[in-house]
């Protein structure tokens, strides 16, 4: 009842401002009669009477709803009753629960993967560390390149966890900049130099000095990392080439990089960008966590890249990313 009478407050004070406005009006022009003026107040207080009686059964239900308290979120606002306002809220809120349901889910699935990932990763980094221990018991003529080779796979792996925990937080770490794409490819490989010459695979360079993009360095060089790698990991002997080419296309820098390593199978390729997808080169190589590519997905689109991939198993495979960016004038 107090909730109702809340609700009509505004429509008594208009009602009241009315009849003194009218009086006011047949005052002025001298048409004042207190008998009719009565009796038009009379008449109007039984409609309004009337009225306010209709609003306040046909609100009843949802009155009543409003002041128990709530057992369940399926719980309907406006039982056995088709008052319009009651069903107007009872939609908004089954519109707001899903959301928050789908918000919910979402937030679980990531929290999900989130630990499979970290107990993947501690699980991972135990394996060097038992290397380490019995290159330490029993060292042999090469330990010092050995014990190098396990710190190495350590810093990997401490540097994606590092990522990969800024990755929910990337947009308020980001900082896009024109960077010479040229420079910024060499760096990374001049910086990986031993991952090429360990694994016996040549980088060859085809990018124009006068090439640059729009992106965050930090990230992008992260991307390209971890492109890299994999392409090196599945390339691995033989001397062979990973081509790193860069062209402009349509206001577009396109960024391929290209290997002739085992290649991708068919099956395997529309899932490569999925959350642990280790696929059957992970599992006949190992080491493999399947969030790689997962991770520079997710950075290319925070960072509005495009990026498709291309394989054909035994041949090798084909990574495009298309930047913003362009060829400087000079």
């Amino acid at each position: 009842m107090k909730l109702f009478f809340r609700y009509t407050i505004p429509g008594l004070l208009f009602f009241i401002v009315q009849l003194v406005g009218l009086f006011l009006v047949l005052w002025l022009y001298d048409l004042y009669q207190p008998a009719a003026f009565f009796y038009i107040i009379l008449l109007d207080t039984i409609a309004l009477i009337i009225y306010l009686s209709y609003r306040f059964f046909s609100m009843l239900p949802l009155l009543k709803r409003l002041q128990n308290p709530i057992t369940s979120v399926a719980e309907p606002i406006r039982p056995g009753s088709e008052e319009p306002i009651a069903a107007a809220v009872e939609q908004f809120l089954e519109r707001q629960q899903t959301i928050f349901r789908n918000s919910l889910f979402a937030e679980r699935r990531k929290e999900k993967e989130r630990h499979r990932y970290v107990d993947q990763w501690i699980h991972q980094m135990k394996t060097p560390l038992s290397v380490i221990e019995l290159i330490l018991e029993h060292p042999g003529e090469d330990y010092r390149t050995d014990l190098r080779h396990e710190v190495e796979r350590l810093r990997t792996g401490l540097d994606q966890m590092l990522y990969s925990s800024r990755l929910e937080a990337i947009e308020t770490d980001l900082k896009a900049a024109q960077l010479n794409l040229r420079v910024l490819v060499t760096d990374i490989i001049n910086q990986e130099k031993r991952l090429f010459v360990k694994n016996k695979v040549y980088p060859k360079l085809e990018i124009e000095p006068s090439l640059y993009v729009y992106t965050d360095a930090k990230w992008f060089r992260f991307l390209l990392l971890q492109l890299l790698t994999n392409a090196v990991k599945y390339t691995t002997g033989h001397g062979k080439e990973v081509l790193i080419r860069a062209k402009e296309r349509d206001g577009q820098v396109v960024l391929t990089l290209i290997d002739d390593g085992v290649g991708i199978p068919k099956r395997d390729l529309p899932r490569v960008f999925n959350a642990f997808f280790t696929g059957e080169n992970g599992r006949r190589y190992g080491e493999s966590t399947g969030m790689g590519l997962y991770f520079v997905w997710q950075v290319c689109t925070k960072l509005g890249h495009e990026i498709e991939l291309d394989s054909l198993e035994g041949q090798g495979t084909t990574c495009r990313m298309k930047l913003v960016g362009g060829r400087t004038d000079d």
